[in-house]
Protein backbone atom coordinates (compact mmCIF):
# COMPACT_ATOMS: atom_id res chain seq x y z
CA UNK A 1 0.00 0.00 0.00
CA UNK A 2 2.87 2.21 0.31
CA UNK A 3 4.47 1.66 -3.10
CA UNK A 4 0.32 2.29 -4.36
CA UNK A 5 -0.05 5.74 -2.34
CA UNK A 6 3.51 6.65 -3.86
CA UNK A 7 2.45 5.92 -7.03
CA UNK A 8 -0.88 7.29 -8.02
CA UNK A 9 0.10 10.50 -5.97
CA UNK A 10 3.28 10.78 -8.60
CA UNK A 11 0.54 9.85 -11.39
CA UNK A 12 -1.64 12.43 -10.05
CA UNK A 13 1.60 15.11 -10.36
CA UNK A 14 2.12 13.84 -13.98
CA UNK A 15 -1.51 13.67 -15.61
CA UNK A 16 -1.97 17.26 -13.85
CA UNK A 17 1.11 18.28 -15.74
CA UNK A 18 -0.41 17.21 -19.36
CA UNK A 19 -3.38 18.48 -18.97
CA UNK A 20 -1.92 21.83 -18.47
CA UNK A 21 -0.27 21.14 -22.00
CA UNK A 22 3.14 20.32 -20.89
CA UNK A 23 5.52 17.57 -21.89
CA UNK A 24 5.65 15.17 -19.38
CA UNK A 25 7.91 12.34 -18.78
CA UNK A 26 6.45 9.92 -15.75
CA UNK A 27 9.04 7.03 -15.25
CA UNK A 28 8.79 4.66 -12.44
CA UNK A 29 10.33 1.04 -11.59
CA UNK A 30 11.86 -1.53 -8.94
CA UNK A 31 15.19 -1.20 -7.14
CA UNK A 32 16.38 -5.24 -7.16
CA UNK A 33 19.31 -4.88 -5.66
CA UNK A 34 20.50 -5.40 -1.77
CA UNK A 35 20.75 -7.17 1.22
CA UNK A 36 17.10 -7.85 1.66
CA UNK A 37 16.64 -9.37 -1.27
CA UNK A 38 19.53 -11.36 -1.17
CA UNK A 39 18.59 -12.74 2.46
CA UNK A 40 14.88 -13.34 1.55
CA UNK A 41 16.21 -15.34 -1.95
CA UNK A 42 17.95 -17.19 0.45
CA UNK A 43 15.79 -18.24 2.37
CA UNK A 44 13.09 -19.23 -0.32
CA UNK A 45 15.91 -21.22 -1.94
CA UNK A 46 16.03 -19.41 -4.85
CA UNK A 47 18.47 -17.27 -6.24
CA UNK A 48 18.00 -13.36 -5.90
CA UNK A 49 17.38 -12.66 -9.73
CA UNK A 50 14.70 -15.77 -9.87
CA UNK A 51 13.17 -13.82 -6.83
CA UNK A 52 13.22 -10.30 -8.53
CA UNK A 53 12.32 -11.73 -11.98
CA UNK A 54 9.08 -13.19 -10.37
CA UNK A 55 8.06 -10.19 -8.14
CA UNK A 56 8.77 -7.73 -10.63
CA UNK A 57 5.93 -8.27 -13.15
CA UNK A 58 3.78 -8.40 -10.31
CA UNK A 59 4.61 -4.62 -9.39
CA UNK A 60 4.33 -3.79 -12.77
CA UNK A 61 0.78 -5.39 -13.36
CA UNK A 62 -0.04 -3.91 -9.98
CA UNK A 63 1.00 -0.10 -11.56
CA UNK A 64 -0.95 -0.91 -14.79
CA UNK A 65 -4.27 -1.76 -12.96
CA UNK A 66 -3.97 1.38 -10.85
CA UNK A 67 -4.03 3.48 -14.44
CA UNK A 68 -0.17 4.66 -13.70
CA UNK A 69 0.26 6.97 -16.29
CA UNK A 70 4.15 5.99 -16.45
CA UNK A 71 6.50 6.50 -19.70
CA UNK A 72 9.08 4.41 -18.63
CA UNK A 73 9.68 1.35 -16.00
CA UNK A 74 13.52 0.52 -14.63
CA UNK A 75 14.52 -1.77 -12.99
CA UNK A 76 18.13 -1.48 -11.52
CA UNK A 77 18.72 -5.04 -12.70
CA UNK A 78 19.28 -3.58 -16.31
CA UNK A 79 22.66 -4.60 -17.25
CA UNK A 80 22.09 -2.66 -20.83
CA UNK A 81 19.94 0.26 -19.50
CA UNK A 82 21.14 1.03 -16.17
CA UNK A 83 24.62 -0.50 -14.74
CA UNK A 84 26.52 1.84 -17.94
CA UNK A 85 25.51 4.93 -16.24
CA UNK A 86 26.26 4.07 -12.49
CA UNK A 87 29.64 2.43 -13.21
CA UNK A 88 30.28 5.76 -15.15
CA UNK A 89 29.04 7.83 -12.12
CA UNK A 90 31.05 5.71 -9.97
CA UNK A 91 34.27 6.59 -11.86
CA UNK A 92 32.97 10.18 -12.34
CA UNK A 93 33.16 10.72 -8.58
CA UNK A 94 36.24 8.26 -8.10
CA UNK A 95 38.07 11.21 -10.16
CA UNK A 96 36.59 13.81 -8.15
CA UNK A 97 38.28 12.23 -5.12
CA UNK A 98 35.18 11.96 -3.40
CA UNK A 99 35.03 7.99 -2.53
CA UNK A 100 37.17 6.75 -0.23
CA UNK A 101 38.29 3.24 1.22
CA UNK A 102 38.32 2.73 4.64
CA UNK A 103 37.54 0.56 7.74
CA UNK A 104 34.34 0.95 9.56
CA UNK A 105 32.34 -0.17 12.23
CA UNK A 106 28.97 0.30 12.53
CA UNK A 107 25.39 -0.31 13.13
CA UNK A 108 22.88 -1.38 10.23
CA UNK A 109 19.46 -1.99 9.05
CA UNK A 110 18.91 -4.68 6.82
CA UNK A 111 15.17 -3.02 6.36
CA UNK A 112 16.82 0.73 5.66
CA UNK A 113 19.92 -0.86 3.24
CA UNK A 114 21.71 1.85 5.72
CA UNK A 115 24.39 1.99 8.59
CA UNK A 116 22.73 4.12 11.46
CA UNK A 117 23.84 6.01 14.20
CA UNK A 118 22.59 5.52 17.84
CA UNK A 119 21.18 8.88 17.38
CA UNK A 120 18.88 7.23 14.48
CA UNK A 121 17.47 4.25 17.09
CA UNK A 122 14.86 4.55 19.46
CA UNK A 123 15.27 1.86 22.58
CA UNK A 124 17.79 0.92 20.51
CA UNK A 125 15.69 -0.30 17.69
CA UNK A 126 14.86 1.16 13.81
CA UNK A 127 12.29 3.16 14.24
CA UNK A 128 10.52 2.06 10.90
CA UNK A 129 11.41 -1.38 11.28
CA UNK A 130 11.33 -2.31 15.37
CA UNK A 131 14.66 -4.19 15.02
CA UNK A 132 17.96 -3.85 16.82
CA UNK A 133 20.78 -3.15 13.97
CA UNK A 134 23.52 -5.74 13.77
CA UNK A 135 26.70 -4.08 14.40
CA UNK A 136 29.17 -4.73 11.20
CA UNK A 137 32.91 -4.16 11.13
CA UNK A 138 33.99 -4.32 7.03
CA UNK A 139 36.02 -2.45 5.13
CA UNK A 140 34.28 -0.21 2.77
CA UNK A 141 34.11 2.74 -0.18
CA UNK A 142 32.85 5.77 1.53
CA UNK A 143 31.03 9.47 -0.10
CA UNK A 144 32.53 12.03 1.15
CA UNK A 145 29.20 13.85 1.98
CA UNK A 146 30.48 15.36 4.74
CA UNK A 147 32.36 17.92 2.67
CA UNK A 148 29.04 19.52 1.08
CA UNK A 149 28.18 20.65 3.97
CA UNK A 150 28.00 24.35 3.55
CA UNK A 151 26.66 23.55 -0.20
CA UNK A 152 24.04 21.49 0.95
CA UNK A 153 22.64 23.89 3.21
CA UNK A 154 22.88 26.76 1.01
CA UNK A 155 20.83 24.58 -1.59
CA UNK A 156 18.67 23.40 0.59
CA UNK A 157 17.93 27.15 2.27
CA UNK A 158 17.54 28.57 -1.36
CA UNK A 159 13.71 27.76 -1.91
CA UNK A 160 13.85 30.25 -5.42
CA UNK A 161 16.81 28.81 -7.55
CA UNK A 162 17.63 25.68 -5.09
CA UNK A 163 16.56 22.33 -4.25
CA UNK A 164 12.70 22.93 -2.82
CA UNK A 165 11.50 19.85 -0.57
CA UNK A 166 7.77 19.83 -0.30
CA UNK A 167 5.50 19.87 2.14
CA UNK A 168 8.08 23.14 3.68
CA UNK A 169 8.02 21.30 7.31
CA UNK A 170 10.63 18.59 5.47
CA UNK A 171 12.91 20.71 4.51
CA UNK A 172 13.14 22.21 7.69
CA UNK A 173 13.77 18.71 9.16
CA UNK A 174 16.30 17.59 6.77
CA UNK A 175 18.45 21.01 7.54
CA UNK A 176 17.94 20.26 11.01
CA UNK A 177 20.03 16.74 9.86
CA UNK A 178 22.70 19.03 8.68
CA UNK A 179 23.05 21.19 11.91
CA UNK A 180 23.47 17.82 13.27
CA UNK A 181 26.34 17.06 11.25
CA UNK A 182 26.53 15.31 8.18
CA UNK A 183 28.45 11.82 8.08
CA UNK A 184 30.16 10.52 5.18
CA UNK A 185 27.96 7.55 3.59
CA UNK A 186 28.67 3.85 3.08
CA UNK A 187 29.01 3.88 -1.05
CA UNK A 188 29.88 -0.50 -0.90
CA UNK A 189 29.92 -3.32 0.75
CA UNK A 190 32.32 -6.28 0.51
CA UNK A 191 31.05 -9.03 -1.69
CA UNK A 192 31.45 -12.11 1.11
CA UNK A 193 28.70 -9.23 2.86
CA UNK A 194 26.82 -8.10 -0.63
CA UNK A 195 26.73 -10.14 -3.65
CA UNK A 196 23.86 -9.31 -5.35
CA UNK A 197 24.35 -5.87 -6.92
CA UNK A 198 26.57 -4.02 -9.48
CA UNK A 199 30.36 -4.62 -9.01
CA UNK A 200 32.62 -1.96 -8.10
CA UNK A 201 34.48 -0.89 -10.70
CA UNK A 202 38.36 -1.94 -10.43
CA UNK A 203 37.78 -3.50 -6.76
CA UNK A 204 35.77 -6.43 -8.07
CA UNK A 205 35.93 -7.70 -4.59
CA UNK A 206 33.34 -4.73 -3.25
CA UNK A 207 29.84 -4.38 -4.60
CA UNK A 208 28.00 -0.80 -4.70
CA UNK A 209 25.70 -0.03 -2.33
CA UNK A 210 22.16 0.37 -2.65
CA UNK A 211 22.21 4.44 -2.88
CA UNK A 212 25.07 4.75 -5.55
CA UNK A 213 23.09 2.47 -7.47
CA UNK A 214 18.84 3.12 -7.17
CA UNK A 215 19.45 6.86 -7.16
CA UNK A 216 21.11 7.01 -10.49
CA UNK A 217 17.75 4.89 -12.43
CA UNK A 218 17.00 8.89 -12.40
CA UNK A 219 19.49 9.43 -15.52
CA UNK A 220 20.12 6.07 -16.37
CA UNK A 221 17.30 5.95 -18.14
CA UNK A 222 18.16 9.29 -20.49
CA UNK A 223 21.41 7.47 -21.27
CA UNK A 224 23.87 9.46 -19.11
CA UNK A 225 27.48 8.88 -20.10
CA UNK A 226 26.46 6.79 -23.03
CA UNK A 227 26.52 7.17 -26.72
CA UNK A 228 22.85 7.50 -26.09
CA UNK A 229 22.75 10.49 -24.19
CA UNK A 230 19.79 12.47 -23.87
CA UNK A 231 19.76 15.56 -21.43
CA UNK A 232 16.34 17.13 -22.38
CA UNK A 233 14.25 16.00 -19.49
CA UNK A 234 16.83 16.07 -17.20
CA UNK A 235 18.87 20.14 -17.83
CA UNK A 236 15.93 21.47 -19.60
CA UNK A 237 13.14 20.54 -17.78
CA UNK A 238 11.70 20.88 -14.37
CA UNK A 239 12.61 17.55 -12.65
CA UNK A 240 10.24 16.31 -9.44
CA UNK A 241 11.32 13.19 -7.39
CA UNK A 242 8.36 11.82 -5.52
CA UNK A 243 9.37 9.72 -2.32
CA UNK A 244 9.03 8.11 0.78
CA UNK A 245 9.96 10.47 3.99
CA UNK A 246 12.07 7.63 5.19
CA UNK A 247 14.56 8.15 2.07
CA UNK A 248 14.09 11.85 2.29
CA UNK A 249 17.77 12.12 3.30
CA UNK A 250 18.98 10.39 0.11
CA UNK A 251 17.40 12.34 -1.91
CA UNK A 252 17.79 15.08 -0.35
CA UNK A 253 21.60 15.01 0.52
CA UNK A 254 23.47 12.51 -1.36
CA UNK A 255 21.60 12.38 -4.80
CA UNK A 256 22.66 16.17 -5.50
CA UNK A 257 26.03 16.08 -3.78
CA UNK A 258 26.38 13.21 -5.99
CA UNK A 259 25.52 15.11 -9.42
CA UNK A 260 27.74 18.27 -8.01
CA UNK A 261 30.36 15.86 -7.98
CA UNK A 262 29.82 14.33 -10.96
CA UNK A 263 29.87 17.70 -12.64
CA UNK A 264 26.04 17.64 -13.50
CA UNK A 265 23.64 20.42 -12.81
CA UNK A 266 22.52 21.09 -9.43
CA UNK A 267 19.28 21.40 -9.41
CA UNK A 268 17.37 19.23 -10.89
CA UNK A 269 15.39 18.08 -9.22
CA UNK A 270 13.68 21.36 -8.52
CA UNK A 271 11.63 19.47 -6.29
CA UNK A 272 11.26 16.89 -3.98
CA UNK A 273 7.65 15.75 -3.33
CA UNK A 274 7.42 13.51 -0.15
CA UNK A 275 4.77 11.76 1.45
CA UNK A 276 4.28 9.99 4.37
CA UNK A 277 3.50 6.74 5.67
CA UNK A 278 0.39 4.57 5.70
CA UNK A 279 -0.99 2.72 8.59
CA UNK A 280 -4.15 0.62 9.53
CA UNK A 281 -6.50 1.56 11.90
CA UNK A 282 -3.71 3.68 13.44
CA UNK A 283 -1.05 0.91 13.73
CA UNK A 284 2.19 0.55 11.41
CA UNK A 285 1.43 -2.07 8.59
CA UNK A 286 3.40 -5.39 9.59
CA UNK A 287 3.55 -8.92 8.77
CA UNK A 288 4.22 -9.61 12.20
CA UNK A 289 0.85 -7.89 13.22
CA UNK A 290 -1.11 -9.36 10.22
CA UNK A 291 -2.44 -6.12 9.46
CA UNK A 292 -1.30 -5.59 6.34
CA UNK A 293 -3.42 -4.29 3.67
CA UNK A 294 -3.25 -6.03 0.33
CA UNK A 295 -4.02 -3.38 -2.59
CA UNK A 296 -5.34 -6.06 -4.33
CA UNK A 297 -8.08 -6.82 -1.59
CA UNK A 298 -8.94 -3.44 -2.01
CA UNK A 299 -8.95 -2.95 -5.69
CA UNK A 300 -11.34 -6.27 -6.15
CA UNK A 301 -14.21 -5.06 -3.59
CA UNK A 302 -14.26 -1.15 -4.49
CA UNK A 303 -12.53 -1.08 -7.91
CA UNK A 304 -9.16 1.05 -8.88
CA UNK A 305 -10.65 4.46 -8.98
CA UNK A 306 -12.30 4.49 -5.55
CA UNK A 307 -8.76 3.19 -3.85
CA UNK A 308 -7.00 6.11 -5.73
CA UNK A 309 -10.08 8.61 -4.46
CA UNK A 310 -9.46 7.48 -0.83
CA UNK A 311 -5.70 7.60 -0.74
CA UNK A 312 -6.05 11.19 -2.58
CA UNK A 313 -8.43 12.68 -0.27
CA UNK A 314 -7.84 10.98 3.26
CA UNK A 315 -3.72 11.43 3.09
CA UNK A 316 -2.25 14.98 2.81
CA UNK A 317 0.72 15.04 0.78
CA UNK A 318 3.47 14.74 3.26
CA UNK A 319 1.95 13.79 6.40
CA UNK A 320 0.89 9.88 7.48
CA UNK A 321 -2.35 8.48 6.63
CA UNK A 322 -4.53 6.04 7.82
CA UNK A 323 -5.95 3.17 6.32
CA UNK A 324 -9.30 2.00 7.58
CA UNK A 325 -11.88 -0.23 5.94
CA UNK A 326 -14.86 1.42 7.76
CA UNK A 327 -13.91 4.98 6.81
CA UNK A 328 -13.32 3.44 3.50
CA UNK A 329 -16.92 2.26 3.27
CA UNK A 330 -18.19 5.16 4.63
CA UNK A 331 -16.09 7.60 2.44
CA UNK A 332 -17.44 5.04 -0.64
CA UNK A 333 -20.92 5.66 0.09
CA UNK A 334 -21.06 9.15 0.77
CA UNK A 335 -18.92 11.08 -1.45
CA UNK A 336 -18.80 8.85 -4.87
CA UNK A 337 -22.03 6.75 -4.66
CA UNK A 338 -24.03 9.56 -3.01
CA UNK A 339 -22.34 13.33 -3.72
CA UNK A 340 -20.85 12.24 -7.18
CA UNK A 341 -22.86 8.87 -9.11
CA UNK A 342 -26.17 9.75 -7.31
CA UNK A 343 -26.15 13.71 -8.41
CA UNK A 344 -25.21 12.11 -12.01
CA UNK A 345 -27.66 9.98 -11.89
CA UNK A 346 -31.02 12.09 -10.56
CA UNK A 347 -29.63 14.77 -13.30
CA UNK A 348 -29.69 12.10 -16.59
CA UNK A 349 -32.95 10.43 -14.96
CA UNK A 350 -34.65 14.12 -14.93
CA UNK A 351 -33.32 15.20 -18.39
CA UNK A 352 -34.96 11.95 -20.02
CA UNK A 353 -38.04 13.67 -19.60
CA UNK A 354 -37.20 16.41 -21.31
CA UNK A 355 -35.85 14.53 -24.39
CA UNK A 356 -32.38 15.22 -23.22
CA UNK A 357 -31.31 18.77 -24.75
CA UNK A 358 -29.40 21.26 -23.38
CA UNK A 359 -30.70 25.37 -23.54
CA UNK A 360 -29.09 28.08 -21.64
CA UNK A 361 -25.89 27.06 -18.92
CA UNK A 362 -26.82 30.29 -17.00
CA UNK A 363 -24.09 31.51 -14.51
CA UNK A 364 -22.83 29.33 -11.63
CA UNK A 365 -23.76 30.91 -9.15
CA UNK A 366 -24.38 28.04 -6.91
CA UNK A 367 -20.80 26.48 -7.33
CA UNK A 368 -18.45 27.87 -4.31
CA UNK A 369 -15.36 26.06 -5.71
CA UNK A 370 -13.37 28.29 -7.74
CA UNK A 371 -11.07 27.11 -10.27
CA UNK A 372 -8.38 29.23 -9.91
CA UNK A 373 -8.13 27.86 -6.10
CA UNK A 374 -8.27 24.18 -7.69
CA UNK A 375 -5.52 24.88 -9.66
CA UNK A 376 -3.57 27.04 -7.20
CA UNK A 377 -3.58 23.77 -4.96
CA UNK A 378 -2.86 21.15 -8.00
CA UNK A 379 0.16 23.65 -9.23
CA UNK A 380 1.59 23.32 -5.08
CA UNK A 381 0.95 19.33 -5.30
CA UNK A 382 -1.43 19.79 -2.48
CA UNK A 383 -3.53 17.26 -3.97
CA UNK A 384 -5.67 16.86 -1.12
CA UNK A 385 -7.25 19.89 -0.89
CA UNK A 386 -7.67 19.75 -4.25
CA UNK A 387 -9.86 16.87 -4.17
CA UNK A 388 -11.82 18.22 -1.42
CA UNK A 389 -12.34 21.51 -4.27
CA UNK A 390 -13.47 19.34 -6.56
CA UNK A 391 -15.84 17.27 -4.50
CA UNK A 392 -17.28 20.48 -3.80
CA UNK A 393 -18.85 21.10 -6.87
CA UNK A 394 -20.71 17.87 -6.47
CA UNK A 395 -21.96 18.59 -3.05
CA UNK A 396 -22.89 22.29 -4.19
CA UNK A 397 -24.47 20.92 -7.04
CA UNK A 398 -26.78 18.63 -4.88
CA UNK A 399 -27.60 21.25 -2.62
CA UNK A 400 -29.18 23.50 -5.72
CA UNK A 401 -31.35 20.58 -6.77
CA UNK A 402 -32.55 20.05 -3.29
CA UNK A 403 -33.43 24.19 -3.44
CA UNK A 404 -34.58 24.17 -7.11
CA UNK A 405 -36.77 21.33 -7.17
CA UNK A 406 -36.42 20.65 -10.63
CA UNK A 407 -38.84 18.11 -10.52
CA UNK A 408 -41.62 20.54 -9.44
CA UNK A 409 -40.25 22.96 -12.28
CA UNK A 410 -41.72 23.40 -16.18
CA UNK A 411 -40.68 24.24 -19.65
CA UNK A 412 -37.81 26.20 -19.63
CA UNK A 413 -37.12 26.92 -16.00
CA UNK A 414 -36.70 23.44 -15.51
CA UNK A 415 -34.46 22.95 -18.87
CA UNK A 416 -32.50 25.85 -17.51
CA UNK A 417 -31.70 24.27 -14.11
CA UNK A 418 -31.24 20.69 -15.54
CA UNK A 419 -28.97 22.33 -17.75
CA UNK A 420 -26.98 24.37 -15.04
CA UNK A 421 -26.65 20.96 -13.35
CA UNK A 422 -25.15 19.23 -16.69
CA UNK A 423 -22.66 21.85 -17.07
CA UNK A 424 -21.64 21.39 -13.25
CA UNK A 425 -21.05 17.54 -13.70
CA UNK A 426 -19.10 18.63 -16.72
CA UNK A 427 -16.91 21.01 -14.58
CA UNK A 428 -16.76 18.18 -12.23
CA UNK A 429 -15.54 16.03 -14.74
CA UNK A 430 -12.22 17.63 -15.61
CA UNK A 431 -11.26 18.68 -12.17
CA UNK A 432 -11.89 14.58 -11.34
CA UNK A 433 -9.77 13.80 -14.29
CA UNK A 434 -6.08 13.83 -12.76
CA UNK A 435 -7.16 12.02 -9.45
CA UNK A 436 -9.90 9.49 -10.53
CA UNK A 437 -9.30 9.47 -14.71
CA UNK A 438 -11.82 6.39 -15.65
CA UNK A 439 -14.58 7.70 -13.52
CA UNK A 440 -13.86 11.53 -14.91
CA UNK A 441 -14.48 9.75 -18.36
CA UNK A 442 -17.60 7.78 -17.42
CA UNK A 443 -19.34 11.02 -16.46
CA UNK A 444 -18.31 12.42 -19.53
CA UNK A 445 -19.57 9.77 -22.01
CA UNK A 446 -22.65 9.46 -19.84
CA UNK A 447 -23.18 13.63 -20.29
CA UNK A 448 -22.65 13.32 -23.81
CA UNK A 449 -19.78 16.04 -23.69
CA UNK A 450 -18.01 16.11 -27.38
CA UNK A 451 -14.47 15.56 -26.33
CA UNK A 452 -15.41 12.61 -23.70
CA UNK A 453 -13.56 10.01 -25.95
CA UNK A 454 -9.95 12.16 -25.94
CA UNK A 455 -9.82 12.65 -22.46
CA UNK A 456 -7.69 9.81 -21.41
CA UNK A 457 -5.50 10.59 -24.30
CA UNK A 458 -1.76 11.84 -23.36
CA UNK A 459 -2.22 15.04 -26.16
CA UNK A 460 -5.82 15.84 -23.65
CA UNK A 461 -5.56 19.80 -22.53
CA UNK A 462 -8.19 21.41 -20.31
CA UNK A 463 -7.13 24.69 -21.48
CA UNK A 464 -10.13 26.62 -22.37
CA UNK A 465 -13.01 23.32 -21.40
CA UNK A 466 -12.59 25.48 -17.75
CA UNK A 467 -14.47 27.97 -18.98
CA UNK A 468 -18.38 27.85 -17.68
CA UNK A 469 -20.45 27.33 -20.96
CA UNK A 470 -17.39 27.21 -23.25
CA UNK A 471 -19.26 23.65 -25.22
CA UNK A 472 -21.39 25.12 -27.63
CA UNK A 473 -21.64 22.73 -29.77
CA UNK A 474 -22.99 20.13 -27.09
CA UNK A 475 -26.58 19.84 -27.55
CA UNK A 476 -28.10 16.52 -25.73
CA UNK A 477 -27.10 13.97 -22.79
CA UNK A 478 -26.98 10.36 -22.56
CA UNK A 479 -28.80 7.79 -20.73
CA UNK A 480 -27.85 7.34 -17.28
CA UNK A 481 -25.54 4.46 -15.86
CA UNK A 482 -24.89 3.55 -12.60
CA UNK A 483 -21.06 4.78 -11.45
CA UNK A 484 -20.35 2.83 -8.22
CA UNK A 485 -22.78 0.00 -7.20
CA UNK A 486 -23.39 -0.70 -4.00
CA UNK A 487 -20.45 -3.05 -1.90
CA UNK A 488 -21.70 -4.89 0.85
Amino acid sequence: MGHVLEKVLADVCARWMRLQGDEVRFQVGTDEHGVKIQRTAEKEGITPKELVDRNTPLFRDLFDRLQISYDDFVCTTDKEHHWPTVIALWKRLQEAGVLQKRSYTGLYCSGCERFMTRRDLVDGMCENHKIAPEEVMEENWFFLLSRDTSWLKALLKDRKNGYVLEPEFRAAETLSLIEQGLEDVSFSRPKKSLSWGIPVPGDEEQTMYVWCDALTNYISTLGYFTDHEDKNFWENAKVMHVIGKDIARFHALCWPAMLKNAGLPVPPPQKLLIHGFLTNEGQKMSKSLGNVVKPEDVIKHYGVDPLRFYLLHEVPVGRDGDFSWDRFGKLYDAKLRNDIGNLLNRVLVLFQKENGVLVDFGKPDFITMKYDMYKKAMDAFDCSVALHEAVQIAVDSNRYIDEKKPWELKGKEKANVLSQLAEALRYLSLTLLPFIPETAQKISRQLNVPYAERMLQRDFVIGDLKAWGVCIDWKTVGKPEILFPQVE
